[in-house]
C-alpha cells in the first residue's frame, strides 16, 4: 500500500468538496481520497465508496500525477464553439444594444461574425459565455380609475420619491 500525505490545505479542500462539490462524481472521489486521508486501506475504501478496488488505485494515480485539480477532470471534451473567438466583439455590441429575440442576436452575430449559428446555440452561447439571460416583459396595467396620463405622473412621482 502507497502512502500519501496531504497538506492541510488539501485536507480542507477535500472535506468541503466530499459534500459540496456540484458534481456528486467529484463528491464520490472526494469521498475516496478523504478516507485516504484517515488513514483506510484500499480495500475498505473500496468498499465503503460502492466501487472497485482498481478504481480506487486508478483515483490514487491520478491525484498521484496531477493533485487536486486533475481529480475534478474527468477527461471529456466537447467540440469547440465556433463562436468562442468571436466573444469580445459579440460582447461589446450586445452589451451596447442588447437583442430583443435570440433571432435578431444570430442574425447580428452572423452580420459581425459571419458565423451562422442555430437559436438553440446562440441562445447557449448568450447565457454560458456572456452571462445574458432572457427577461420576461409585458405591459404595466393602469389602474382602473385613473387615466393614463394620471397614473403615468403618480408612477413618475413615486420613483422620484415624492409618494
Amino acid at each position: 500500500m502507497r502512502r500519501f500525505t496531504f497538506t492541510e490545505d488539501q485536507r480542507r479542500i477535500i472535506a468541503l468538496e466530499r459534500y459540496c462539490h456540484p458534481n456528486p462524481r467529484v463528491q464520490r472521489r472526494m469521498e475516496m481520497l478523504w478516507l485516504k486521508c484517515n488513514g483506510e486501506t484500499h480495500e475498505r475504501i473500496a468498499k465503503l465508496a460502492g466501487v472497485d478496488r482498481r478504481t480506487v488505485q486508478r483515483l490514487l494515480d491520478l491525484f498521484e500525477t496531477g493533485g487536486l485539480e486533475s481529480v475534478y477532470n474527468f477527461g471529456e471534451k466537447g467540440r469547440a464553439n465556433g463562436l468562442a473567438p468571436h466573444r469580445e466583439p459579440v460582447e461589446a455590441a450586445f452589451r451596447e444594444l442588447p437583442p430583443r429575440t435570440v433571432a435578431e442576436a444570430c442574425d447580428r452575430i452572423e452580420q459581425l461574425t459571419g458565423v451562422r449559428r442555430s437559436r438553440t446555440q446562440v441562445r447557449l452561447f448568450l447565457r454560458d459565455n456572456l452571462g445574458l439571460h432572457w427577461r420576461k416583459v409585458a405591459a404595466v396595467p393602469v389602474p382602473p380609475k385613473q387615466s393614463l396620463e394620471e397614473h403615468a405622473r403618480t408612477q413618475a412621482a413615486f420613483l422620484k420619491g415624492e409618494a
